[in-house]
């Protein structure tokens, strides 16, 4: 059980950074795009960053408190 722990440990600060990642690729600049595309720059690596965050917290919840 302790080796489980370990490596969802691991996961999560992996999956952490894997959300800090896919935030810098977050478009500040919109003056050159539509609203479209403005919009798919925004929701695309929202999606990514926010659910690369939930997997690291269930991940990291996980190997601190053992419970599912």
């Amino acid at each position: 059980m302790v080796v489980h722990r370990v490596f969802s440990g691991i996961l999560g600060v992996l999956l952490a950074l894997a959300g800090l990642v896919a935030a810098s690729y977050i478009e500040v600049d919109f003056q050159r795009t539509s609203l479209l595309g403005g919009a798919a720059g925004i929701l695309v690596p929202g999606v990514l960053m926010l659910s690369a965050f939930y997997m690291a917290y269930r991940f990291l919840r996980f190997a601190g408190t053992g419970k599912k």
